[in-house]
């Protein structure tokens, strides 16, 4: 005699979207991690997935499997997964949603990479932008006076330097100028590819994440072949950016000067008013 099952609880991902499941089964057969790679396997299978992001195949909305799904899917562990996606969803690219699961972040229409560990690279692309480089120099050199104190670096030291005008949607948009600390980026100045994030880059082939970062911002005006590089007028007011972003440890990993055009795309900046008390009463 056949006895009749009945599934309880929550219903199987690809039962709820079927569309998704076979889209990560899709990214599951492709994906490559190598344990020997000098990427942690989080840090590979994170850019796998916000590729798959960047290149559609994981729609806006759409829901994300399960950890153990997901571990099912690329065949690791659950902490690299959970890191995975933690990453994603700090970033902003992944959302989690108590009791209804996780979903791929829609895009936005402002930037907000100032409050957040973010470059304008990964931040213009979370938000659906087609974000492309133009990479005026690479290469590695003695400190300034400047990046040795920044870097906490002897003048016999070295240092990255990176030249780049970033476009959205094929528009300047930003005019970079960035230093990252030699000893700790070895060859980045013959790997790093155009139209690719020096923060994906870092992350990826040395392990390298951003924590926080301290930036500072003023108007200015550029000089004739900074506003060439802009595609704007002499004249033309832009913001000057100044950042020094850290990582987790509190050590300095990258700093830049930049000419950012807000009338490309506006800065986002949200401000929390902390809450003032008295033996425990709310003032304010």
């Amino acid at each position: 005699m056949e006895q009749a099952t009945r599934m309880r609880g929550r219903p199987r991902y690809d039962q709820e979207d079927a569309e998704a499941a076979e889209a990560f089964r899709s990214i599951g057969s492709k994906v490559q991690l190598n344990r020997d790679e000098a990427a942690p396997l989080w840090v590979q299978l994170r850019n796998q997935v916000e590729e798959a992001i960047n290149t559609g195949l994981l729609a806006a909305n759409s829901r994300i499997p399960s950890e153990q799904a997901l571990c099912d899917f690329f065949g690791v562990s659950r902490p690299v997964v959970r890191a995975a996606i933690g990453s994603l969803s700090n970033e902003g690219r992944i959302i989690k949603m108590p009791r209804k699961g996780m979903f791929v972040a829609a895009p936005r229409e402002h930037v907000d990479f100032m409050t957040a560990n973010l470059g304008v690279f990964d931040d213009l692309t979370a938000k659906g932008h087609k974000v492309s480089t133009r990479t005026l120099e690479v290469y590695r050199c003695p400190p300034s006076e400047k990046e040795s104190k920044v870097f906490g670096i002897p003048a016999n030291g070295s240092v990255v330097r990176i030249s780049r005008v970033y476009m959205t949607d094929g528009t300047p948009i930003t005019m970079t100028r960035i230093s990252l600390p030699g000893h700790r980026v070895p060859g980045l100045e013959n790997i790093l590819s155009e139209n690719q994030s020096i923060f994906g880059t870092i992350r990826a082939v040395f392990g390298l994440t951003v924590k926080r970062a301290d930036r500072w911002l003023r108007a200015a005006l550029p000089t004739k072949e900074e506003a060439d590089e802009m595609g704007v007028a002499a004249n033309t007011p832009l913001i000057e950016i100044e950042s020094i972003a850290y990582d987790a440890d509190g050590a300095a990993l990258e700093y830049y000067e930049a000419f950012y055009n807000s009338s490309v795309a506006r800065i986002h900046m949200a401000v929390e008013q902390p809450s003032a008390t008295v033996n425990g009463v709310d003032r304010t």
